[in-house]
């Protein structure tokens, strides 16, 4: 296998150079690489995270990967490589001399991640790990490429990244450049055994480095020749090999940069074989056409020699679809993506800001009952907040060109919803009328687009993104909040509304669709949403007893916690009955807690009370979570009796808050990102809650 990594390649320049690429790419699979690391993104980090099968970091060491015959202060890299780790390197290998401290940057590493074991894994299976080329400038070593191909020591069998692969031009910026024939001259020697071969082409992030002092025309014609040489060598290259038996990767590890044409954020992979038809690339971590994770590389290569992929390499290998105009879909996904991934933050940060002015003028109309206009004008603006979500869900079936249209497209579904249920029921004999439709209209949108396979998430700005890379398919936090929150608030408002029907038949119908929802949310086949899956089923089983009139104490809460638990174990023993590759990831958890022993337990466990605290101060969301918690406090003391008379009034529902308060507090304990969840919920605790206070006081000023 050749792992070819040009650093810096952006889809846009298969797409703008055509002429250049498409004898490459009308052989290639062709997909959209995601990239996850351990702390800041670095190219040492994504190199070795790609080594690893896992995020890593490793920032800072790229310029300690050495031949063992370098030196470096007059000292050769073997003897400082004795030095550190006191293991003695084998002529003519190639060496990352700061491994121990990337292993000990590493030792509370979030996902478990083994530095170098993908190299270790196939020097175990007797299979040979090369690397050639760098990155190196004038001044400086720059050599990721060790990281990637390295063994858990820090040595990579044997290759060639000295600067001995350069020639001098002076017509390059920074003077030295990749000496691609020096390469192709070397590779027989490299593949007389089978095994990988890691080849660095790193002339693109010399562009990157140098861009700043050179003019826009003259940096857009030496990435114009760059890319020729690379497409010249790769075709070269292809000749050589037998695709029958040998498989191309060509992957651009680092996204981003301030010199490349377009944003950059996710990267493109081509994967050449006799046996992989030209297509659009996937694999079972995404389950997404056309786009992969970073950590599928590592399961890859070792399925690409039949060799099992252990737990602590958190990707699967890659599978081709077959697809015409692969270039042209490929190009068109990362635009969508893009656009996204933009539209995204600034539309989520106004959502929340209008959630905040609305619970303040919703605190004010309740310490200030007389002022009837703002009663009337809230129920409205209330009622749209709490259509967001599903707005933002349908408006990926619409056609959107632009940042613009889709802002405009949201805000006239918005509208759209808002208006049509407050003007039909115009007359309406119930204030839950309005809520009760928009909560179970959310709720069974978000359900039915799950068994659909989440088409609308997907492309949703509340849903999860390829970019960010933190989910790929199921249900993602945000909106496992905004359906458990939807369904609890709906389904006891209408039990509510609904007196004259028989409570048991109520109950029935209510449980078998608590049941449908937790099924959506926690099925390993639709990708399990571990800690949404645990808050489901705590807040609905808490509602659920309260509607049957259980009364909640020590005991009851003790049970339920003991039910949850048990539920948890099906679900695991489930998921651990499917094949490997089509596991959740709630499975390879299990498995990776089963080789590692109840220490990583321990590491999940702080994983996400590190997150949850990162978000805490950082994210947008917790400010709507706290507005809202507040405003529940304070109305459970002022004023004076109104939760009694709510709950006098509205027993049911009342008892649903109880249930979104419950679903609030194990989204935020049981979720790397918790937080967000906790507050997409309460969209649908506090809202309601307000106005049927606010409501309450109208009628006793009145």
């Amino acid at each position: 296998m050749y792992m070819l990594t040009v650093d810096r390649l952006a889809i846009q320049d298969l797409v703008n150079h055509p002429d250049i690429f498409n004898d490459i790419t009308g052989r290639a699979a062709l997909g959209l690489m995601s990239v996850g690391v351990e702390g800041s993104l670095t190219a040492d980090s994504s190199y070795a995270s790609i080594g690893a099968g896992a995020p890593v970091n490793a920032s800072g060491t790229g310029t300690h990967g050495l031949n063992d015959r370098e030196t470096l202060l007059g000292i050769t890299a073997g003897e400082i490589f004795q030095q550190r780790t006191g293991l003695t390197a084998p002529a003519g290998s190639v060496l990352q001399l700061d491994i121990e401290r990337i292993k000990k940057t590493n030792e509370q590493n979030d996902y478990s991640a083994i530095p170098g074991l993908l190299g270790t894994i196939l020097q175990d299976n007797l299979l040979t790990v090369s690397v050639l080329g760098n990155a190196d400038s004038s001044e400086k070593s720059v050599r990721p490429a060790v990281a990637l191909a390295m063994n858990e020591d820090g040595l990579v069998d044997n290759g060639n990244v000295s600067d001995h692969l350069l020639v001098h031009d002076p017509s390059f910026p920074g003077g030295v450049r990749t000496d691609y024939d020096k390469i192709l001259t070397l590779l027989p020697e490299y593949r007389k055994n089978p095994g990988l071969i890691t080849v660095e082409l790193g002339d693109l992030e010399r562009l990157e480095r140098e861009g700043e002092y050179l003019e826009e025309k003259v940096l857009q014609d030496k990435r114009r020749e760059t890319l020729a040489r690379v497409a010249a060598f790769t075709t070269s290259l292809l000749s050589q090999m037998d695709t029958k038996r040998d498989l191309l990767l060509i992957v651009s590890p680092t996204p981003k940069g301030n010199y490349l044409p377009g944003t950059n954020y996710i990267t493109p992979v081509l994967a050449v074989n006799s046996a992989i038809e030209p297509g659009i690339l996937t694999s079972p971590t995404t389950r997404r056409p056309g786009v992969i994770r970073n950590t599928d590389l590592a399961a890859t290569v070792l399925d690409f020699y039949n060799l099992d992929t252990t737990a602590q390499i958190y990707g699967r290998s890659l599978q081709a679809i077959h697809a015409n105009q692969n270039m042209t879909r490929l190009s068109s996904l990362y635009e969508q993506l893009e656009q996204t991934y933009q539209t995204r933050t600034p539309v989520l940060r106004n959502y929340v800001l209008l959630q905040l002015i609305l619970v303040l003028l919703s605190l004010i109309a309740i310490f200030l009952p007389r002022i009837n206009a703002l009663m009337l004008a809230l129920k409205p603006l209330l009622l749209a907040v709490m259509a967001v979500p599903v707005a933002l869900l349908l408006v990926a079936v619409l056609p959107n060109g632009s940042p613009a249209v889709l802002l405009i497209e949201i805000i006239a579904l918005t509208v759209g919803i808002t208006a049509v249920i407050y003007l039909w029921l115009d007359n309406y004999a119930n204030d839950l009328d309005p809520f009760i439709i928009i909560s179970l209209f959310t709720s069974l949108c978000i359900i039915a687009d799950l068994f659909l396979g989440a088409p609308l998430q997907k492309n949703s700005l509340l849903g999860y993104h390829p970019i960010a890379g933190a989910r790929f398919y199921g249900i993602g936090n945000e909106y496992m909040g905004v359906l458990i929150g939807s369904t609890i608030i709906g389904t006891t408002a209408l039990i509510t509304r609904l007196t004259a029907v028989n409570r048991k038949t109520l109950l029935a119908v209510t449980g078998l669709y608590f049941l449908i929802t937790l099924y959506a949310i926690a099925a390993p086949e639709r990708g399990t949403n571990v800690g949404g899956s645990l808050a489901g089923a705590f807040s609905f089983l808490i509602t659920f007893l309260l509607l049957a009139n259980v009364k909640l104490n020590i005991k009851t809460i003790l049970k339920t916690t003991f039910a949850v638990g048990f539920f948890l174990l099906l679900l695991i023993f489930y998921d651990l009955q499917r094949p490997l590759e089509s596991q959740s990831h709630i499975g390879r958890t299990a498995n990776l807690i089963w080789q590692n022993g109840p220490s990583e337990i321990i590491n999940i466990i702080y994983r996400k009370v590190s997150m949850n605290i990162k978000l805490i101060k950082y994210t947008i969301w917790s400010r709507v979570f706290l507005a809202s918690l507040a405003s529940l406090i304070i109305l459970f003391y002022r004023p004076v009796g109104v939760m009694q008379q709510v709950f006098v009034r509205y027993a049911d529902i009342y008892k649903g808050f109880i249930g979104v308060a419950a679903a609030s507090i194990t989204a935020l304990i049981f979720n790397d990102s918790g937080i967000v969840a906790a507050a997409t919920a309460m969209i649908y605790g506090a809202p309601p809650l307000l106005y049927l206070v606010i409501r309450m006081l109208h009628i006793n000023v009145q």
